[in-house]
C-alpha cells in the first residue's frame, strides 16, 4: 500500500499512516483503507491494535483540495445520481471508522502533532486515545461551509456533552492537549516521543482478555509513579 502501512507483532497490529509530513485521507487512502479494514476481519491472530501516523503528525485529515472540488461538483450538477454516489463514499469510509469501535480487541490511537478533520474522527473511534504534549486537534470542517461526516459530531457529543460538541464542531478551532484532556476526548498526555511505545506497552498490557466495559479499570492500572500518567 502507498497510503498505510501494517506490520503484526506478537499480536499486536500496528496501522501506521504513511504519507508524511501530514498523512492525508485522499481517495487512494480510503480506497487503501476499505481493503485493510476487509483483511483485518478475517485476522484470527490480531488481539489489539494501534493506530499512528509517521512522522511528526498522526494526519490533517481529508484532501481539502480533493474534497473541495468533489462537493463542487456536486453542487454544480445538482444530480441526484452525483449525491447519491457521494452519499455511498460516506457511509462506506463511516462503516470502515466504526469497524474499530465494534472490534473486541483494543484499539489505541497514539496521537502526535496534528489530528484534526477525518483524522481526528478516527481516532474517536478507537477505544483508547493516548497524545503527546504537542497534540493539535479538532474537526476545523465549518471553517470550510462543511460539516464532519464520518461520525466525529455523535461521538465528541458522547465524550463530553451535546452543548459542548455543539460548541467545538461551529466554531470549527483546533485545541491543544490539555484541553482535550479536560473534555474527555483523550486518556492520557504523553511526551510526544514516546506516544507510540507507551501505547504499544497498554496494549500489551491490556489484550489479554480484554472487555469493553472495564474501560475505566484498564486507565487506572496505570501506575500514578508512571511519568507518562498525565
Amino acid at each position: 500500500m502507498n497510503t498505510l502501512s501494517f506490520t503484526l507483532t506478537d499480536g499486536i497490529g500496528h496501522l501506521e499512516l504513511c504519507s508524511p509530513p501530514a498523512n492525508r485521507m485522499t481517495g487512494e487512502f480510503f480506497s487503501e483503507f476499505h481493503e485493510l479494514v476487509d483483511e483485518l476481519k478475517v485476522m484470527n491472530d490480531l488481539k489489539a491494535i494501534v493506530i499512528s501516523g509517521k512522522g511528526r503528525h498522526f494526519s490533517s485529515g481529508a484532501d481539502l483540495e480533493e474534497l473541495l472540488g468533489s462537493t463542487s461538483e456536486m453542487n454544480k450538477r445538482n444530480e441526484k445520481d452525483v449525491k447519491k454516489r457521494w452519499e455511498a463514499v460516506s457511509e462506506n469510509n463511516y462503516n470502515s471508522f466504526l469497524f474499530f469501535e465494534t472490534l473486541e480487541i483494543p484499539v489505541i490511537a497514539a496521537i502526535r502533532g496534528v489530528c484534526i478533520g477525518s483524522a481526528f474522527e478516527l481516532a474517536l473511534f478507537s477505544h483508547f486515545r493516548f497524545c503527546g504534549e504537542d497534540a493539535v486537534m479538532g474537526l476545523p470542517e465549518t471553517t470550510f461551509n462543511l460539516m464532519p461526516g464520518l461520525g466525529g459530531i455523535g461521538k465528541i457529543a458522547a465524550l463530553c456533552g451535546q452543548s459542548k460538541a455543539i460548541e467545538l464542531v461551529l466554531k470549527g478551532s483546533t485545541f491543544g492537549a490539555e484541553e482535550a484532556k479536560l473534555n474527555h476526548l483523550v486518556d492520557r498526555i504523553v511526551p510526544r516521543r514516546q506516544v507510540v511505545e507507551f501505547s504499544m506497552e497498554f496494549a500489551r498490557k491490556v489484550m489479554k482478555n480484554y472487555k469493553k466495559q472495564k474501560y475505566s479499570l484498564y486507565l487506572n492500572q496505570i501506575s500514578p509513579d508512571d511519568p507518562f500518567a498525565n
